[in-house]
């Protein structure tokens, strides 16, 4: 069994108003927190493996899809999208195969 306190978490940026804590993570895939500012967004990207979202905090949309927190999200793979996030928005992705970047 492993613990890791919030306090060891390493966020880093991944543009503007967005970054990621790894939390599991291996070659791309895996376990991760991500943090948007508001009025942030993702690039555009698609899921080769899909991804599961768990929205901890915050209200945004990906795409046209609302969320808000509690909200869980699947996409199923192959599914582009892109992440705008309307509050300060924290979520937990898992990623069974890295994304692929489309912008």
């Amino acid at each position: 069994m492993n613990n890791t306190p919030d306090s060891a978490r390493q966020w880093r940026p991944i543009r503007e108003g967005v970054t990621l804590a790894p939390l599991r993570m291996r070659d791309g895939a895996g376990s991760f927190l991500m943090k948007f500012a508001p009025g942030s967004r993702s690039p555009a990207h698609s899921h080769p493996g899909g991804e599961e979202i768990y929205v901890i905090s915050g209200t945004g949309r990906i795409d046209d899809l609302a969320f808000g927190p509690g909200d869980l999200i699947y996409t199923p793979p192959g599914e582009s999208h892109t992440l705008h996030a309307r509050s300060e928005v924290t979520i937990h992705v898992i990623l069974p195969e890295p994304v692929v970047v489309t912008e």
